[in-house]
């Protein structure tokens, strides 16, 4: 009996321990804020999953307190307890929420507050204030690019001057995202960034020092665990692996893409409302007029959700080999199955069904393609 109580303290201190471990608090004053404000935390929570907590201001100050697992984006809000319906403003700030505890500090707003308490805190601040004037920079180029681009009667000089004035800015972006990811190997911060930035189409051979980079701790986590799943699904897609999959057609026949077994093949991902990808059109269209005579062929994988707008697009851009589709957007198995969360992409196979090139386009795709062709 005295063996089964001591068992029984040991795995109570042990769930109490690990309970412990995941606790946050986050102490604010906020003494001009006035009567009548409400906080709201949105986070991560020990699951996982997205949770809300509020909570009332009284006399300029607030806490809030929970359980939450590694390091995530959270967001605190400030607004009045009686808003207006159809109110839009909001005070709010992001920061980085872990175990431990916080303190702000701030006079009557959230978005001029600081927050400090932890590391993970602490590297987010750290590269805000080595990317915020770059990006501020861009932001400002961004919006005259978007006045120019999408006014009635374009300016194709005045675009190019933007867009040529935007390159050496966004360079200079990439080269601070990738000196913080590489200089902090160990921080959720890290794996957010290149969730958010790097993950969008993946080449396997260039993204492999990103995912090296990172430590153990880092990939345990919630992010870390998304990065781990889509870099393994990308590997399925690189050059030298064999792919194979069964969709229907445009006349609901099921189709094999080892069926050309024996040809080259460009299996291309594209949607109806995909703006790059229809621009892509003309170019193959050329490619395949000078190619299909010459063992090629091209397999057009929408991933169009409306079956109306696919076939429209099929027939306003003259496309003439096969379109397959289950008409399920992104959620199509071999999309999933792959990894793919962006398009335009392709992937060119050799008669055997290996990838031997990925992502070729532009108006020399059909001398690119022809390259590989032997």
């Amino acid at each position: 009996m005295k063996n089964k109580i001591i068992l029984y303290s040991i795995l109570a201190l042990t769930t109490t321990a690990v309970s412990a471990q995941d606790q946050f608090k986050i102490i604010g004053k906020i003494p001009q804020v006035g009567n009548e404000k409400m906080i709201l935390l949105n986070y991560i929570n020990s699951e996982g999953k997205n949770a809300k907590d509020s909570v009332i201001v009284k006399n300029g100050e607030f806490t809030i307190s929970g359980t939450t697992a590694y390091g995530n984006k959270a967001y605190l809000t400030l607004f009045p307890v009686k808003r207006e319906p159809k109110s839009r403003s909001f005070d709010y700030i992001d920061f980085y929420l872990e175990k431990g505890t916080y303190n702000i500090t701030t006079n009557d707003s959230l978005v001029r507050a600081k927050i400090v308490g932890t590391k993970v805190q602490q590297d987010y601040m750290d590269y805000n204030a080595q990317t915020a004037d770059l990006l501020n920079q861009f932001k400002e180029i961004s919006a005259r690019f978007a006045k120019v681009y999408y006014a009635k009667v374009k300016d194709t000089i005045a675009i190019k001057t933007i867009q040529a004035e935007a390159r050496p800015v966004h360079a200079k972006i990439e080269a601070a995202l990738d000196a913080f990811i590489f200089s902090h190997p160990d921080s959720y911060v890290t794996a957010d960034l290149i969730l958010a930035n790097k993950m969008m189409v993946i080449d396997v051979v260039k993204f492999e020092p990103y995912y090296k980079a990172m430590s153990k701790r880092v990939l345990s986590g919630f992010s870390g665990r998304k990065i781990t799943d889509k870099y393994n699904k990308a590997r399925q897609f690189a050059v030298g692996k064999v792919i194979d999959f069964t969709l229907p057609d445009a006349k609901g026949n099921e189709f094999r893409l080892s069926s050309l077994k024996g040809k080259y093949v460009l299996v291309d991902f594209w949607a109806s409302w995909c703006v790059p990808c229809r621009a892509e059109n003309p170019f193959l269209l050329k490619a395949y007029a000078e190619l299909k005579d010459k063992n090629f062929e091209i397999v057009g994988v929408s991933l169009d959700d409306k079956r109306a707008n696919w076939m429209k697009a099929v027939e306003t851009d003259k496309l003439p080999w096969t379109q397959v589709s289950d008409v399920k957007g992104f959620q199509t198995e071999v999309a999933v199955r792959f990894g793919i969360t962006a398009i335009p992409q392709n992937v060119l196979l050799d008669p055997q069904g290996k990838v031997i090139a990925k992502d070729l386009r532009g108006e020399n795709v059909n001398k690119l393609i022809a390259s590989y062709i032997k």
